[in-house]
């Protein structure tokens, strides 16, 4: 009972008195609780001005037109920075898109890709049929990047004959635009004529190669067939033989999943980049190591698809050996490592094609970080910069980018590099 009149008591005490302030009276016993109070006028009707602004207030600019101006204008100076025509750039920026969505598909169905890589290397550790029996072989890796090297150097090697096929018929090709040859070329014969200048801005489209006489290529280099393939094959035809090991390897491995490939490969590209740019950069420095090693790689000063297997001994052990370090020391699982060869063989093959498609790394990913043919090409007319193949990343940390690549604005890097 003491419990319950302590709480009283207290309740007491701190009531306002009778005609104190803020003192109401009792609730009679008839009222209900809530008190019901007096209703507001919904919004809706409360008259507000329907069009123009508040009185008294300026109407807020619509910022929409600016920063559709400011999108423009970033396309147009990074398009004349390329030499490309707007619609060119269009292009580059599509294929960019597109590769940002497949990456962000992959990501998200990396389930459902990890269940079909599940049944694919089970078909592979245990199919009989040619296939699965080749993957389990001792001579795959190397027989496959042969093959890639066979395909996409063929394949380049089909779009010099159709550009050359149309000049000789008078016609400019749509491809011609992208060969780099053909737009130092042009931009030479700007500069030999009395509108042309160090400040002119080169624009590469079908329009600016008429009448322009078909450069002089160099010769295909056919002979790598006879050379430099067996000088490929043989150590690791005899080092297979010798030593037969994959079928067990395989046997002991597990189904990898999407993200460990995409890893894989990744991660094989960036040590092989940085091994290649330490070996690459002794080459140049040392004079004995370029004239006994590496002077035969820059015999063209305009490479061609087929110059990137013209390589000395030495040279093909040191590239070759780089790769193979790299992928020992991610421990890439056999799946990564023939899709590695795949997408490392293209790489090299566009990056001694002499062609800047909209859909080369080097446009498609951003940031300025790909290396690709614009910078190698650079590369082989000087005889340095761009030490590294694939990416750019240690050459702009020491400096070696072609200082007028480097700048991003206000230039024409097709006219700067001729």
């Amino acid at each position: 009972m003491i419990s319950a009149i302590v709480p009283l008591l207290a309740l007491a005490s701190i009531a306002p008195l009778p005609g104190a302030a803020g003192f109401s009276p009792p609730l009679p016993r008839t009222a209900h609780w809530p008190i019901p109070c007096t209703r507001t006028p919904p919004l809706t009707s409360i008259a507000f001005p329907q069009d123009g602004p508040l009185p008294g207030l300026p109407r807020p600019p619509n910022p929409i037109p600016a920063l559709r101006a400011a999108v423009s204008s970033h396309r147009r100076r990074m398009a004349a920075s390329r030499g490309w025509p707007a619609s060119v750039y269009n292009e580059a920026m599509a294929w960019r898109a597109a590769a940002a969505v497949s990456l962000s598909a992959l990501y998200a169905a990396r389930g459902r890709t990890d269940t079909l890589i599940v049944r694919a290397w089970a078909w592979l550790q245990t199919g009989t049929s040619s296939l699965p029996r080749a993957f389990r072989h001792d001579h795959w890796e190397w027989g496959l990047a042969t093959a890639a090297f066979f395909v996409f150097i063929h394949a380049y090697l089909l779009a010099d004959r159709a550009v050359a096929a149309a000049d000789r018929k008078g016609r400019v090709h749509p491809w011609k635009k992208y060969r780099l040859q053909d737009q130092n070329e042009l931009v030479k014969r700007r500069r030999r004529t009395e509108h042309g200048g160090d400040g002119e801005v080169v624009v590469f489209d079908d329009a600016a190669f008429e009448g322009m006489p078909p450069v002089q290529q160099a010769k295909w280099h056919w002979k790598m067939w006879i050379f430099e393939l067996p000088l490929y094959v043989l150590p690791l035809y005899i080092w297979d033989i010798t030593i037969p090991r994959r079928a067990a390897k395989i046997a002991s491995w597990s189904a990898p999943t999407t993200l460990k490939i995409c890893s894989d490969v990744t991660c094989g590209l960036l040590l092989y980049d940085l091994g290649f740019f330490v070996c690459h950069y002794i080459f140049h420095r040392v004079p004995i190591f370029y004239r006994l090693f590496h002077k035969k790689h820059h015999t063209s000063t305009e490479v061609r698809a087929a110059d990137q297997v013209r390589l000395s001994g030495v040279e093909e052990v040191v590239d070759v050996g780089i790769s193979i370090l790299a992928l020992n020391y991610m421990g890439a699982h056999p799946m990564s490592r023939s899709l590695y060869n795949m997408v490392i063989v293209w790489m090299l093959c566009e990056l001694h094609c002499g062609f800047v498609f909209p859909w080369s790394p080097q446009e498609v990913v951003p940031f300025g970080i790909s290396n690709g043919s614009r910078g190698h090409h650079a590369h082989h007319r000087y005889n340095r910069y761009h030490y590294q193949k694939f990416f750019c990343t240690v050459d702009r940390l020491f400096g070696f980018v072609h200082r007028r690549r480097a700048k991003k604005e206000g230039g024409n890097n097709n006219v700067k590099l001729a």
